[in-house]
């Protein structure tokens, strides 16, 4: 018997950044070639006390960032490790050249699941893009139930 035969849905958006978790970060120029949740990973989504329901993930260049891959993570924790922290997917991230007349290229990741509460995502680049503040602005896009 199948124990939940409602749909749930969000009472409210949630948008969270790296940005805000981590006091203005650009992600990348650290890089992190780790894939099993060690080294050094930057938070990017806390879930609500209810959980959330993520939908994507849009990265916006800033500066001229080099190529590298965005690797997202999911944790049971705020301290990372590799017993509590799983390696969910990654994008390809190609490089930019800032121009001021053109806009630069926004990516988006697709995600569309639910994470448990207090659960947490977190994002690392494979490879430096480039010299401080030069790398991507990353935002979550989702609700809380």
């Amino acid at each position: 018997m199948p124990a939940n035969t409602s749909p749930i849905y969000s009472i409210t958006g949630d948008v969270q950044s790296v940005a805000q978790n981590n006091s203005g970060l650009v992600v990348g120029p650290t890089a992190n070639t780790a894939l099993d949740g060690s080294g050094t990973n930057y938070k990017l989504f806390t879930a609500g006390a209810n959980g959330s329901y993520i939908q994507k993930i849009r990265f916006r260049p800033v500066g001229s960032p080099a190529a590298t891959v965005c690797r997202i993570f999911i944790s049971s924790s705020t301290t990372t490790s590799t017993t509590n922290t799983w390696l969910y997917d990654e994008i390809t991230l190609p490089a930019i050249t800032l121009s001021q007349t053109a806009a630069s290229s926004v990516f988006e990741l697709p995600l569309n699941f639910a994470l448990n509460a207090t659960y947490l995502l977190y994002v690392t680049f494979g490879t430096s893009t480039g010299s401080a503040g030069t790398g991507y602005s990353v935002v979550c896009i989702a609700g809380d139930y």
